[in-house]
């Protein structure tokens, strides 16, 4: 399996204006959210740190703990200099943070993680992006590890609509009881279609998201998308 890198806490929290005396309670904070752990060891020196037999333990955090920490409690520029140290561990981090949500890690921490990273500064053009590029592959695999569960829920509505397919609910109806909200959200904004938008704009194209969410999940629902189907496969 894969390591798990672990960070010394006293080092991390070393950069902060947390005193000395603070640190066991910072330590625990982060400890509950299954950002950091107490090793305990036995009394003995390892590269030139002696951990004392009446205090045989310290503190690591993981590479999650490590951003949480640098994001919660460094500058600015110490938060830059942290991405610009481990940019190998962050696209390490996007690109297996399925491998990090465990029975301690909730995904809501994840998501604070994640977007706290992508956030932080500019990443690069949009044609050159090693990041963007990797996140594009990580979605991608998820959304099609989905279909077989998307298949099942487009063929049970069409089992119930099946004397009224020609006279089927609206697009936008359509695209959010048979497609998951992640797949939607992505494409609405690719097409610039953000909350900012009016009501009308948004619904008025959903017509085309809907098209995109079935031939990509090779899905199809509405009259428009078998006939457009049939045309491009005719070719």
């Amino acid at each position: 399996g894969s390591t798990i890198p672990l960070y010394l806490g006293a080092d991390l929290l070393s950069k902060t204006d947390v005193r000395t005396e603070n640190h066991p309670r910072h330590h625990a904070k982060f400890a509950k959210k299954g950002l950091a752990t107490k090793i305990t060891f036995s009394s003995f020196r390892f590269h030139g740190l002696k951990v004392p037999s009446a205090n045989n333990s310290l503190w690591f955090y993981s590479i999650q703990g490590l951003f949480r920490v640098a994001f919660e409690l460094y500058s600015k520029q110490d938060q830059l200099a942290v991405l610009e140290n481990f940019q190998e561990t962050v696209l390490l981090l996007l690109e297996n943070i399925d491998r990090y949500i465990n029975g301690r890690l909730e995904e809501k921490d994840a998501t604070e993680i994640v977007l706290a990273l992508l956030k932080a500064k500019d990443w690069g053009p949009v044609y050159s992006s090693s990041l963007l590029t990797c996140i594009g592959r990580w979605l991608g695999q998820q959304f099609h590890a989905a279909n077989s569960s998307i298949s099942q829920k487009v063929e049970g509505f069409k089992l119930q609509h099946i004397e009224r397919i020609s006279d089927l609910p609206p697009a936008e109806e359509l695209a959010t009881e048979l497609f998951p909200e992640a797949m939607r959200t992505l494409l609405l904004h690719w097409m610039g279609l953000s909350e900012d938008f009016s009501l009308e704009k948004r619904r008025s194209e959903y017509p085309i998201l809907l098209l995109i969410l079935e031939f990509a999940n090779h899905n199809l629902i509405t009259g428009v998308a078998h006939v457009l189907y049939s045309s491009l496969i005719c070719r």
